[in-house]
């Protein structure tokens, strides 16, 4: 018997919902930046959190090895408030909830005793998928031993002949928005299948983390990053799939190709280099680091599955859900924009999975999802690509609206930036481009795309 298998098999299909209804799990991170261009200064940081504390129904849940509060949870539901990776990040991790709005309105009651006292300290929670002083700020990651064990795990990968040493601090620079929608043992496969297919058009529709001062001709640097870190040193680790999968035990088999990097022992935390889950327990003893980089020796054991996280851009987690995680951080106004578009093409699954069985846009361009990505996500489209991009992406928006005009809550309003973008031919990234040529700073935009009413 394949053990890694089996245990790959029960931490993610054991708890598949049984039932058809759909909660929405919602996750938004945020770059925090000094609107003087400088490094963001930690003690107004720590001074929010202080201020959410007193403000709001929130307690301090953890802490970091200093004393500093660094998550605080809510005294009326699961909602979670953290700093993600490093002190530059803000991250709000929603209590599952039945409508966008829910979470919409709770976001809205944390932002208005956030922005005030940022600003009040010429601070700002902005809506950008990448930092934009990602290269003045200290990149520390959060003094607990999970993200220093992360940062030194991929500071393994760094060969110092990037064109900056900081590139494997990228976790503490770039923004994600990511939701977790149900799925069921029925329906997990075609999910993670036709939102495999679409990474293309999410890329342009999203695309919203052009590292500035760098040369990564791409609007997406989130994707280069993973990719090309110790986290994608085995492709199939992270990222978009390179193939349609046939059932259960085919995606298992992926599965068993993904890595284990790191486990816990009597409450430390090693990390080692990646090793396939098939080829784990061929190993008798693991090469290791402990957090202050000390050499030791682990032996492999069931108990390290328990540490296994893969990075796929469709990814199925412990909880019963498929996570979508391809997607950069919005601007604030468009914050909901991501949650809508996933909610509703999954109402519309099987039209969305007939749409997308015999499409145009694959006869044109085929079926290379990882290459069609990186090329949808390039600063400039030829005419004839973009014009196709934007009538597929319409079709989706279309059917995303018909999905989540019939769960009757009024969710559609969310999908109205797509449409815009589409209109404008234009997605947040470019939109940040053009600003900056046009003569705008970092911090303009900044606060352009904090705007919560017009960004």
């Amino acid at each position: 018997m394949d053990i890694a298998r089996e245990l790959l098999r029960e931490r993610y299909f054991s708890n598949l919902k049984q039932s058809a209804e759909l909660f929405v799990g919602i996750e938004l991170e945020f770059p925090i930046v000094n609107l003087s261009g400088t490094a963001v200064d930690f003690q107004v940081v720590f001074s929010l959190f202080s201020e959410l504390v007193e403000k709001l129904p929130l307690s301090i849940e953890k802490s970091d090895n200093n004393g500093q509060a660094i998550q605080l949870v809510s005294d009326e539901n699961e909602d979670r408030i953290l700093f993600e990776v490093g002190y530059n990040t803000l991250e709000f991790a929603f209590d599952k909830a039945l409508t966008i709005s829910e979470v919409d309105e709770r976001f809205t009651s944390y932002m208005a005793v956030i922005q005030p006292f940022l600003r009040r300290h010429h601070h700002l929670l902005t809506g950008m998928g990448v930092n934009p002083f990602w290269d003045k700020n200290d990149n520390r990651p959060v003094a607990s031993q999970r993200y220093e064990m992360l940062m030194a795990y991929l500071k393994l990968g760094d060969s110092g002949e990037t064109q900056t040493d900081k590139h494997y601090q990228f976790g503490a620079f770039i923004q994600g928005s990511q939701i977790q929608l149900d799925v069921t043992a029925e329906n997990m496969i075609t999910t993670i299948n036709a939102f495999n297919a679409i990474e293309p058009v999410k890329a342009w529709l999203f695309a919203n983390s052009y590292l500035w001062h760098a040369q990564l001709d791409t609007l997406i640097s989130r994707d280069v990053f993973w990719e090309s870190s110790m986290h994608g040193i085995f492709p199939e680790n992270v990222g978009v799939f390179p193939k349609q999968f046939s059932d259960q035990e085919d995606f298992l088999d992926y599965l068993n190709k993904t890595v284990l990097f790191t486990t816990a022992v009597s409450d430390e935390t090693y990390y080692f280099e990646p090793i396939q889950t098939h080829d784990y327990f061929n190993h008798d003893e693991i090469p290791a680091f402990d957090l202050l980089g000390g050499d030791v020796v682990l032996t492999p054991s069931p108990h390290d599955f328990k540490a296994h996280r893969s990075y796929q851009y469709q990814d199925l987690t412990t909880r019963g859900t498929v996570e979508f995680r391809s997607s950069c951080a919005q601007p604030m106004a468009d914050t909901f924009s991501v949650a809508a578009f996933h909610l509703g093409l999954m109402c519309e699954l099987p039209a969305l999975t007939d749409l997308l069985s015999d499409h145009i846009f694959y006869e044109d361009y085929g079926r290379d999802y990882q290459r069609l990505r990186r090329r949808f996500s390039t600063r400039e489209l030829d005419p004839d690509a973009l014009a196709d991009m934007l009538a597929f992406s319409g079709e989706l928006l279309a059917l995303a609206s018909r999905g989540l005009e019939k769960r009757g809550f009024g969710e559609a309003r969310y999908l109205a930036p797509l449409y815009q973008r589409i209109k404008t031919r234009e997605n947040p990234a470019q939109k940040s481009i053009r600003l900056f040529e046009a003569g705008k700073s970092l911090s303009e935009i900044s606060e352009i795309f904090a705007n919560e009413k017009d960004s």
